[in-house]
């Protein structure tokens, strides 16, 4: 692979302020970082303006770049010091994507298909954790409702692992939502009491939405009292909470299994 040319001093400051949310959404722009987020681009219908590397990442994953090279995606070289700046972890691979916002609207996304709806789930690790598993178990559409993560929030974006390239992610109040899918769709949704035992529910023949609250709050009451149906997981421990990617996990499997 030839000798990658060296990013502009001018371009990085640009690109350092990908880190806020502001410059996010003025530019249509996020950052991925990591060797396997970065690959799964590959795969996906995203665009992809820039690649950004240091000398280490370039020699060790040459066919990688390579292969974004002949797509005719840009690679610039950065020093370890100025590739720091740009990540967002303490460790960095040294390899990151300069990703275009998809154009998805909940209106392209009124298909059939069934949705995971996420109410107010902030932290970046459990929702890149449901968003895998949705992907794993068949769905295709995700909601964040208010007071959940940004989407492309630099720690969300890694921690999907490339799931989010293979789905589609709206921002979105879930009411409104709810509106335009209730005649095709049945709400569901995950609660810590008072819901149907899981293990006794029957999933709807037709396709759903799977609502997920937080661990601290659960739902959110203009929400609760929109759902169709109410599910709570049975357990026999002492504990009074569920962590809401392990809950999202358990009741998926369940739909899933059940179907």
């Amino acid at each position: 692979m030839e000798t990658l040319p060296p990013l502009s001093n001018a371009r990085l400051r640009s690109l350092l302020r990908l880190h806020h949310r502001r410059h996010r959404d003025e530019e249509r722009l996020f950052l991925a970082e990591g060797i396997r987020t970065v690959r799964e681009l590959l795969g996906s219908t995203y665009q992809v303006p820039l690649l950004i590397c240091t000398e280490r990442a370039g020699q060790e994953y040459a066919d990688l770049i390579e292969a974004f090279l002949q797509r005719g995606v840009p690679c610039f070289s950065v020093s370890e010091s100025n590739f720091a700046r740009l990540a967002d972890t303490k460790t960095p691979q040294g390899l990151l994507a300069v990703v275009a916002y998809p154009d998805y609207r909940v209106e392209q996304m009124l298909d059939g298909s069934s949705w995971i709806a996420l109410d107010g789930i902030s932290d970046p690790g459990n929702a890149g954790t449901i968003v895998r598993t949705a992907l794993w178990f068949g769905y295709r559409a995700i909601a964040l409702g208010a007071g959940s993560v940004d989407r492309f929030q630099p720690k969300f974006v890694r921690a999907t692992m490339g799931a989010l390239f293979h789905l589609r992610i709206v921002e979105v109040a879930l009411e409104t939502l709810f509106e335009r899918v209730r005649s095709t769709h049945r709400i569901i949704g995950a609660t810590s009491r008072d819901g149907i035992a899981l293990g006794q529910y029957v999933p709807p023949a037709v396709s759903h939405v799977l609502v997920i609250g937080s661990e601290a709050h659960g739902l959110s009451p203009s929400v609760e009292e929109r759902l169709d149906d109410r599910v709570t997981i049975e357990g026999s421990g002492a504990f009074d909470s569920l962590n809401a990617a392990v809950a999202a996990g358990i009741v998926m499997y369940h739909l899933h299994s059940q179907a």
